[in-house]
């Protein structure tokens, strides 16, 4: 009897120490749980149409969460682009903002030089599993301030040339060479601007949105120090460009040229971006925007001093500097911006183009495109590819858009004043070198 009540008492003891056992662990599994938290929005960052804003993101999460068991990443959805900038800035100031998140162009030098962001050099050195060489040099470049990077990119769009084909090829123009000139541009421009119905105002153009900036990187203007703390506008190189924007408008006699016009089919070029290009055509893409004539791109035209190349915006991922997940911080960047399989997707889901060179040059992505192209014509399927390869970045320093407005301003006063280019741009670089030294 005394066995048998023995027997009895250790069995609740073995079944209390196994209970104890698995609270405890429990305990420890919940304490020692990890949460990552990303920022993100919803929306384009190019300002075209985004069906799949969720998607790439669900993907690289649950590929970041499963090589990383007991880590969970955690993430505010539904907050609009529009927003999202207020949204960063007000959860830095709160100390609460998210461990990693997507900055926009626009917002990035500015939170780089307020000490929001992470300095990333030290993980990209010691990681022997990460190799910057694999980015497109514009895209990475993007990312640096002053020698220091504190973004590491996830996806870019270049600038490009629009054609409506079918308009030149009205006019008997049926091919234009990948090196082509600023005197074929404006012989071109100047021979299809014409007043087609006969009433006595033009109605058909040569180009819209040409701007000084597509002048400057295509003659090789350097119009600013890396820092955004020096401008020169008075090279040759720059006088040239104002020069050519002038003849370039002058063309249009008066007449106000938009992407409206384009869109009907009035316009021969537009400067645009790849996303533009991306979004506006059809399946394996969104939506087929230009219905009335056959849409091409190709590399903008180039000046005596330059070449034929663009600039090119990047999307950035970054770590708050205030973080306590550096190294998961870190590994979850990677996911996003060195994983091909997600990077991938971003020809699937996204409007730009990976900053991979791998995944935008292979065969798959290319074949992709091709399968569009065959249909439709359009595209060489290896201008994206050499495009990016020959692309600045974008200018990215504090204040670059209160700069360009003033450039812009001046520009404009340029043209519509027929000022000397030489004089109107001393002008220009004073008030410029005013704001710098504010």
């Amino acid at each position: 009897m005394k066995k048998k009540k023995m027997k009895n008492r250790f069995g609740v003891l073995v079944c209390l120490a196994a209970a104890a056992a698995i609270a405890a662990a429990s305990v420890y599994y919940f304490h020692s749980k990890k949460v990552i938290t990303l920022g993100f929005f919803t929306g384009s960052t190019w300002n075209v149409p985004d069906a799949y804003t969720y998607q790439l993101i669900d993907d690289a999460v649950g590929k970041f969460e499963a090589e990383h068991p007991g880590v969970t990443v955690r993430f505010v959805s539904g907050i609009p682009k529009d927003d999202y900038s207020e949204y960063i800035a007000s959860a830095l100031i709160k100390g609460n903002a998210p461990d990693v998140f997507f900055v926009l162009p626009e917002d990035f030098s500015t939170f780089a030089s307020t000490g929001a962001l992470m300095e990333l050099d030290s993980f990209i050195d010691k990681d022997s599993d990460y190799d910057q060489s694999q980015y497109y040099d514009a895209s990475f470049a993007f990312g640096n301030i002053s020698g220091s990077q504190y973004g590491i990119p996830f996806e870019s769009v270049p600038s490009m040339m629009f054609v409506n084909k079918t308009l030149l090829r009205n006019e008997g123009i049926n091919e234009i060479s990948s090196d082509w000139t600023w005197e074929d541009f404006y012989q071109i421009c100047s021979k299809v601007t014409k007043d087609t119905d006969r009433n006595g105002i033009e109605d058909q153009f040569g180009v819209c949105n040409y701007t000084w900036q597509h002048a400057f990187v295509t003659n090789g203007v350097v119009p600013f120090d890396a820092n955004g703390t020096n401008c020169n506008l008075l090279s040759e190189n720059a006088i040239e460009a104002v020069d050519f924007v002038k003849a370039i408008n002058d063309l249009t006699k008066g007449s106000i040229v938009t992407a409206d016009d384009f869109d009907r089919g009035n316009v021969a070029f537009m400067p645009a971006l790849l996303s533009d290009y991306r979004t506006y055509k059809p399946y394996p893409w969104s939506i087929k925007k230009y219905t009335n004539f056959e849409l091409d791109c190709i590399t903008l035209p180039r000046g005596e001093r330059g070449e034929n190349k663009s600039t090119m915006s990047t999307l950035l991922l970054s770590m708050n500097s205030r973080t306590n997940n550096e190294k998961l911080a870190w590994e979850l960047m990677k996911t996003f911006c060195y994983d091909i399989e997600i990077q991938s997707e971003i020809y699937t889901y996204k409007e730009g183009a990976s900053v991979l060179k791998t995944v935008t040059d292979s065969v798959t992505t290319m074949l992709s495109i091709d399968q569009v192209l065959s249909e439709e014509g359009g595209m060489d399927i290896n201008l994206i590819t050499s495009i990016m390869e020959d692309a600045d970045p974008d200018y990215n320093f504090r204040d670059i858009a209160s700069v360009k407005g003033i450039i812009d301003e001046g520009i404009e006063n340029i043209i519509n004043n027929g000022m000397d280019s030489k004089i109107g741009l001393q002008t220009i670089e004073k008030r410029v070198r005013s704001f710098f030294s504010r």
